[in-house]
């Protein structure tokens, strides 16, 4: 994230945060309205309210009037500048990305399955930006620990060569198992009534459902996907390629859901957990406990950064 931030701050974000300033001070900053307070009677609401507006003024001025509050180390700008990019980012890539496999590559047949809901489309719509508006503001403060360097991100090249490249499925062996976990965690009776059953209200999902999650359950869901650059060393580029790939697999799986889902849509819904086809059963676990145990072997040796090269 702090290559796109180094990128826009001086060719946008500079220039539209000194422009934002400005326009908040000469807003918040004019004193044409204190006479207001003098015209009304002291006992009032019309003047208790109109003291509690100049008195909010008055403090939104002195933040437009700070200028360490617009500069780029500050905080405050950090994560706003992260919220507008990672959500704004987000929802387009979804809105654009998701209409392309709709018209091109999802079956529009299934739109007469008897599971397909009535107006589907428009309620998965509704939920993905919905569930991409609380993630994307839920995310903020870890881009920010990223960024302010409490993460083991290193730029492009730091590393040995070999991890460089290395990095990547030791990324996929992580976050596919913890996430394979999590989803498992939520099939439990407690958190599917609270939250899972949103997840698969769509029984067949059309790329539009691709964010269609609780809100919390998608965060959570994220979460290994940042956690591998605070546990083990991650380039900035890695960083940036990762949250590319794993926004495009998220339609892929909506696309090819009998495919990769190990707990079929179609199926009915006997269960909380579903009922489950035993060979697909048995592969996913085989698969899985083969995960674990690579992904604990290079938990032991990353710890040490002395084995990615990194000084």
């Amino acid at each position: 994230m702090d290559l796109i931030l180094d990128y826009l701050d001086p060719v946008l974000l500079d220039k539209a945060y000194k422009a934002g300033s400005r326009s908040l001070a000469r807003a918040m900053c004019a004193k044409g309205g204190e006479n207001v307070i003098t015209s009304s009677s002291s006992g009032s609401g019309g003047g208790i309210m109109t003291t509690i507006i100049d008195g909010s003024r008055e403090r939104i001025c002195e933040l437009a009037m700070d200028p360490d509050l617009w500069q780029r180390h500050s905080l405050w700008r950090q994560g706003t500048s992260i919220f507008f990019l990672t959500w704004l980012s987000s929802s387009l890539f979804y809105l654009l990305f998701g209409t392309a496999c709709y018209y091109v590559n999802f079956d529009r047949a299934l739109t007469r399955h008897p599971k397909f809901r009535p107006r589907q489309v428009r309620a998965e719509v509704t939920a993905s930006l919905w569930a991409l508006l609380v993630l994307n503001t839920l995310t903020v403060p870890i881009f920010v620990a990223q960024i302010r360097g409490l993460a083991r991100i290193y730029p492009l090249g730091a590393a040995s060569p070999w991890y460089e490249v290395a990095q990547y499925p030791l990324f996929v062996l992580f976050s596919d198992t913890a996430m394979y976990w999590l989803h498992r965690l939520f099939h439990c009776p407690v958190l599917f009534r609270l939250a899972h059953h949103k997840h698969h209200r769509f029984v067949v999902p059309t790329p539009f459902s691709a964010y269609a999650f609780d809100p919390l359950e998608a965060w959570v869901m994220s979460l290994p996907i940042y956690a591998y650059s605070f546990l083990w060393p991650m380039s900035d580029v890695a960083q940036l390629v990762v949250f590319f790939v794993t926004n495009l697999w998220t339609f892929l799986l909506r696309r090819f859901f009998s495919l990769f889902h190990p707990f079929p849509h179609l199926l009915p819904l006997s269960t909380p957990t579903h009922t489950n086809l035993p060979t697909r059963a048995l592969q996913t676990t085989t698969v899985i406990n083969f995960t674990r145990s690579i992904t604990r072997l290079l938990s032991a040796t990353l710890a040490s950064s002395s084995f990615c090269g990194i000084g």
